[in-house]
């Protein structure tokens, strides 16, 4: 009864704090510019819980995520505007991505998850370095350097998204209902199973976990997420080119996880917002931008390593400690009675 009330109380802060989310948006975000910045932010977000779903619960680096939001997107583009002699309405070809990059995310696991540690960081590096040139000359797929244009406004029952304005509500949405998804995940075996084998992977095959089946699994849901980023990418922004999906923006997903905290979903929500909003605070500072995101990661690992959603709980822990000490100080006489 207690976790059923603790469940439902957490139920309805989520979506008290979702409708004060949209409602300050709105006021705030005066400008389609503005409104464009946010949403991207909340695209992006998908990816940073790919980040959290492989180094957060599986200790695994990937900056692979930038590889497959790039093939969600092309595949998106390509299907939509008939370049490859069929067309498809938009959100058919968003849904398409799911089973696409499942399997394609799976068979790309297999191969890179056979290396350890870092030489599976290094060979997800690659990979993305691999795939940047691919997007960049194969123009029959990609558009070249050109990328791929035209690709026509979504509709979505029976609602055209005309503009940003139109698309936020429907990404404010589709990114907390993901958000969930993730953060159930963490509780489910195949969660657990990822945190064991990101503790103590000896310890894992000890108790029965397929390290590497485990680990294939969590990176072929990270592609998911990826993919279908790329695809809604795509569709708001109605174009696609290659010098979206270089290994430099692939850092920036990593560093969205990092500040929020990688074993936090909410964490990831709320540092892709900050990571993608307060560039544009910060315009005047912009050739400053590297140092200042590598200064504030190197201050992360040393005073907050668990990121935003780390200081928060640690606030809470504190408070729950104090507050037990508080009561046994106060002792209660009698037995209790």
């Amino acid at each position: 009864m207690k976790n059923t009330k603790k469940t439902c109380l957490k139920g309805i802060l989520l979506l008290l704090g979702t409708i004060a989310f949209y409602f300050v948006v709105r006021r705030v975000c005066t400008s389609l510019y503005t409104m464009m910045v946010v949403n991207i932010a909340l695209i992006y977000t998908l990816i940073a819980y790919s980040v959290s779903v492989m180094l957060g619960m599986g200790g695994e680096l990937s900056f692979a995520g930038i590889t497959f939001m790039g093939g969600g997107a092309f595949l998106v583009a390509n299907l939509t505007t008939s370049r490859l002699g069929l067309q498809l309405p938009p959100i058919a070809a968003f849904l398409l991505t799911i089973p696409f990059f499942a399997i394609i995310g799976f068979v790309v696991g297999l191969i890179l998850l056979r290396l350890k540690s870092t030489f599976f960081t290094f060979s997800t590096i690659a990979l993305v370095q691999m795939s940047y040139t691919i997007y960049n000359n194969y123009k029959p797929l990609f558009g070249g350097p050109d990328g791929i244009a035209g690709i026509p406004t979504t509709t979505l029952f029976g609602l055209k998204m005309m503009d940003y304005y139109d698309w936020f509500p429907w990404l404010l949405g589709f990114a907390v209902l993901i958000g969930l998804f993730i953060n159930r995940i963490r509780t489910t075996p195949m969660g657990r199973s990822l945190a064991s084998c990101r503790d103590n992977e000896t310890a894992a095959r000890v108790l029965g976990v397929n390290v590497y089946m485990t680990k294939v699994l969590a990176f072929t849901i990270a592609a998911v997420l990826s993919a279908m980023a790329g695809g809604l990418y795509a569709l708001q922004t109605k174009f696609v080119s290659a010098d979206m999906f270089t290994y430099a923006s692939s850092t920036k997903y990593i560093i969205m996880a990092m500040i929020g905290g990688v074993q936090s979903t909410i964490g990831a929500f709320i540092g892709a917002l900050i990571v993608q909003v307060l560039p544009q605070l910060l315009k005047s500072f912009e050739g400053y931008l590297q140092l200042f995101w590598g200064v504030s990661i190197v201050l992360l690992m040393v005073f907050m390593p668990e990121g935003i959603a780390g200081i928060f709980r640690a606030t809470v822990r504190r408070m729950k400690n104090k507050k037990k000490k508080t009561a046994v100080e106060g002792g209660v006489p009698d037995g209790g009675k």
